[in-house]
């Protein structure tokens, strides 16, 4: 027996141990021995055993037992003292869950004593027990069976007695086949949450059903509890059930600057029997630094656009105020927000440097190669960064100034898009074509190969709108919009370093170099298709031309020379009116606007654009209700228009508060009047 208790302790983690305490009684039989009913009196005695029950066959049993019996016999006053040492073995025929039939057959050495006397003989039996398991560890045994000490002694026994499961097979009746723990990416962290990161398979390889099991996980400072990634009502003795492994890191694992290896374990809650139990499974997880990612899904350089970055936040307002002090407009704001915030970075000294250990280039053509990604702060303090790094940048720092951006990637390439929140068909009219520009998700991307810092905004724009043709062509294009990204890799919190830019760009430096280039993309933009008005024009009976021109120099910002034009023909032409209207808008002058659609409507009552500025003026001078009757006549005559300002049709009420655009890119969006 105790070579059984020591094989489990060294064996198998699934494997038991079922030792039994029984007392019994003896009654003498003379079926090979005639006269031991003469001889012998009704006696009684004790075993002590240990059956090992293997994990992947349950119902068989091996192992030893130690015995003492006592005997009276007759005409005598001394007494048969019998001990024994045998070997066992048994199979186990279940009855439901709580019963089990066991014959157990067993031989050996008996040593007995009589009179003073004493003598060894070989020893034997044959019993049929039931055992009753009361809790998944303790059951009750009863039976009977034969027993023989051969020459000596021969008779029937009935005993009565508890076994006790001990090892961990009694305690852990789950085993896992298979588990799969993979490495761990700080900057996924959030991720993790519901996408998994690793599987396990275990099997029931207890005596009992198992109910109500949870499976959590958990590893110690990197999470704050114990994250449950599965549930299953039953797991019924025998059967494997598989799940895959989440968990809900926290964000003090952005700390870890160089890989670390961790103790972490999967608990594994449930009920056997009626009664509360729990296993742990204990594994190693490998966290990689948090720079770290592979580029089995591009979409996971989402995850470091930190948008709520402080120093995203100061560098990107720091620009956009640059915007606002020059006179320049063009195309709308998303538009002059995304040129001032690339052209900082030459003003800011940054500078496109390939990194020699961890070229995207290569790393994106394996899957699972380790690259090291700087966060956007990282490549504001280093002022320099990889393709991968300045796309990060650039896209975050756009995001916290709420233009929506994309990543496209090609073979061996990833760099930046955003969203120009103009409609493909005004995008055509306003560039031309739509050859420089994507068209995806019901939107305008507009592409900037973030690596042509040196060469300017338009350049840039030039160049990845070429590649993105060229890759496309072939199906080797791909774009990733951040903000559906965000939705299986949310963005991560800043790293927590609390260093902060010691400078941002020079503001003057910076007014300078924005004006001038935006003046000579405005320029370069409108100067052939207003040679072509010119020409056109001979009086002010021209109007068609005219207004072809003032909507031209609008849609490049140009609104004082726009509304030259305009005025010029405003007394017989409704779209002049219309478009000095859209202008009067832009320039927050709501009262003037609504004159001029007025105007408009009275020259031409179906003029749909006319009917929408006037709901969009009446909406921002808090006319809710008159905004409300325009916009539904609007719907009546025009749906499709209509829908594109759907945010004109909420609320509605008289009260100012209740009703309010979507963005305030959504209401200066202008239809320009053609």
């Amino acid at each position: 027996m105790m070579m059984v208790l020591a094989l489990v302790v060294a064996g198998s983690a699934a494997a038991q141990v079922d030792v039994s305490v029984l007392p019994q009684f003896l009654t003498p039989l003379g079926l090979t021995i005639p006269d031991a009913p003469d001889l012998y009196r009704p006696g009684g005695g004790i075993r002590v055993s240990g059956m090992y029950v293997p994990a992947q066959a349950r119902w068989l049993r091996a192992g030893g037992e130690l015995g003492f019996d006592y005997v009276d016999t007759e005409n005598t006053d001394a007494a048969l003292f019998m001990m024994s040492a045998h070997a066992t073995g048994g199979v186990s025929f279940t009855l439901g869950e709580t019963f089990a039939l066991q014959p157990i057959v067993s031989a050996g050495y008996a040593y007995s004593l009589w009179d003073g006397r004493s003598a060894g003989q070989f020893s034997a039996a044959a019993d049929l027990q039931l055992a009753w398991r009361i809790t998944p560890q303790l059951s009750v045994v009863a039976g009977g069976g034969y027993t023989t000490r051969v020459g000596l002694y021969e008779g029937a026994r009935a005993f009565l007695g508890t076994t006790f499961a001990l090892g961990t097979g009694a305690r852990e009746p789950l085993t896992p086949t298979q588990i799969r723990i993979d490495p761990v990416f700080p900057i996924l962290y959030q991720y993790y949450d519901h996408g998994p990161f690793g599987a396990i398979e275990i099997e029931n390889t207890g005596a009992d059903t198992l109910r109500d099991v949870r499976l959590s996980f958990f590893v110690n400072e990197y999470m704050d509890s114990p994250r449950t990634f599965a549930r299953f009502d039953r797991i019924a003795r025998g059967e494997r059930v598989e799940a895959d492994v989440v968990a809900l890191f926290n964000n003090r694992i952005l700390s870890v600057t160089e890989g670390e290896r961790v103790s972490a374990q999967v608990t594994v809650d449930y009920t056997a029997m009626g009664r509360p139990a729990s296993q742990t499974i204990r594994e190693t997880v490998q966290i990689h630094n948090r720079n770290a990612l592979t580029w089995d899904d591009d979409r996971k350089a989402a995850a470091f656009v930190t948008a709520r970055d402080p120093n995203i936040l100061r560098y990107a307002r720091n620009t956009v105020g640059v915007v606002e002090e020059s006179p320049l407009r063009a195309i709308n704001t998303n538009f002059t927000v995304a040129m001032a915030l690339f052209e900082s970075f030459g003003t800011f000294g940054i500078t496109y440097v390939v990194d020699p250990q961890s070229p995207y280039e290569q790393l994106s053509q394996d899957a699972f190669a380790l690259d090291f990604i700087q966060f956007p702060s990282q490549t504001l303090e280093y002022r320099a960064g990889d393709c991968d790094d300045l796309a990060i940048l650039y896209n975050a720092l756009l995001e916290s100034v709420g233009v929506e951006t994309a990543f496209i990637t090609t073979p061996g390439h990833i760099y930046a898009a955003f969203n120009l929140d103009m409609w493909p068909e005004d995008a055509e009219r306003t560039f031309g074509s739509l050859d420089n520009l994507i068209v995806y998700d019901d939107a305008v991307w507009l592409p900037v190969e973030i690596t042509a810092i040196r060469q300017g905004f338009v350049t840039a724009w030039e160049l990845g709108a070429r590649q993105w043709r060229e890759a496309s062509a072939t199906g080797d294009g791909e774009i990733h919009l951040t903000h559906q990204a965000w939705q299986v890799y949310p963005p991560v919190a800043s790293p927590g370093d609390g260093l902060m830019l010691a400078t941002l760009p020079d503001r003057d430096r910076l007014l300078a170099t924005y004006s001038s280039r935006l003046d000579t993309f405005i320029t370069r933009s409108i100067y052939s298709r207003e040679q072509q008005l010119l020409g056109r024009i001979r009086s002010d009976r021209d109007t068609r031309p005219i207004n072809a021109l003032g909507v031209l120099y609008a849609r490049h910002g140009l609104y004082d020379r726009a509304a030259e034009q305009f005025r010029r023909i405003a007394s017989r032409s409704a779209s002049a009116q219309v478009n000095l209207g859209n202008i009067a808008y832009l320039r927050d002058e709501y009262p003037r606007a609504l004159e001029h659609f007025r105007a408009a409507l009275s020259m031409e009552p179906a003029n749909t654009t006319a009917l929408l500025g006037t709901a969009m003026a009446q909406h921002q001078l808090h006319q809710h209700g008159a905004a409300a009757a325009s916009y539904a006549q609007l719907t009546e005559q025009d749906a499709e228009l209509a829908g594109r300002y759907a945010w004109l049709g909420t609320g509605g009420g008289g009260d100012a508060g209740t009703t309010r655009a979507s963005s305030a890119d959504d209401r200066t969006r202008m239809v320009w009047d053609e």
